[in-house]
Order: structure tokens, then sequence, then C-alpha cells
């Protein structure tokens, strides 16, 4: 069971490594792999130096700069499809707090008044998140 553990540990911090990182060029993943690699070695962690080898060969095998520049696309498309979804729950929000305004419904406005806020701060973020993946797709494509 403690392998088991250990591995999904490994699984679970390369999948987020990968994904915190998919702008990076591959000679810079390959390179915080092996440093990563020498650490996990230095504690004695052959679970996650096994983990991290096998990782690193695929970015060996299959990091290219076209694969980079489609991962930080598919990201970009992402977070676009994600923006329009959170305006429309902005859309559906505000339409709920006009009805309430309409009907002079205090609890509902405070309600939606409430709701609103938390919509447009989740779509500030969303807005942050998709500037910066565009930034890092822009960087790869010059």
């Amino acid at each position: 069971m403690k392998k088991l553990v250990s591995v999904l540990a490994v699984v679970a911090s390369v999948g987020m490594f990968a994904s915190a990182h998919a702008a990076e060029s591959c000679s810079a993943k390959s390179a915080a792999l092996e440093k990563e690699i020498s650490i996990a070695e230095q504690y004695g962690n052959t679970y996650k130096v096994a983990g991290l080898k096998k990782a690193l060969a695929e970015v060996k095998a299959h990091c290219t700069p076209a694969s980079v520049l489609a991962d930080a696309q598919q990201d970009v498309n992402k977070l676009e499809k994600k923006l329009a979804e959170k305006n429309d729950d902005v859309a559906e929000v505000e339409a709920d707090l006009s009805a309430a305004k309409a009907k002079g419904d205090s609890q509902k406005i405070a309600k939606y008044q409430r709701k609103l806020a938390e919509k447009q701060s989740d779509l500030s973020e969303i807005q942050q998140e998709l500037n910066q993946a565009r930034t890092e797709l822009n960087a790869l494509q010059k």
C-alpha cells in the first residue's frame, strides 16, 4: 500500500509539473526533471526516482517544440472556453438579479448580488490565467 501511495504521489507531482510548465522548452523540462531526480536520490526515495526517470524518458522521447506549442495552444483554448462559460454564468445571475429587483425581493437581491460578486471574481481569475497563457503562447511562437 505504501508503494502505491508513493507511486501515485509521483504521478500526481509529475502531472502538476507538466501542466505548470507547459510553456517551458523541452531542454528546460529535462533539466528540471534531472534536478528532481538528484534530489530524490539524495533522500533515497527510490519510487520517486523511478517515476521521475520514466517522466524524463517520456520528455526525451516525445517533447518537441511543436508539441510544446500545441500544449500551450490547447491551454489557451481551454481557458477561452472556460471564460465563455463563466460569462454565460454571469449573464444568468445578472438576469436573476434584475428579476429580483423588479419584484422588489430584498432577500433575493442580496443573494444574487453575492452570487454576482463571486462569479465576477471567478471571471477575473480566469481572465488573468488566460492572459498568462496567451503571453506564454506568444513567447513560444516567436
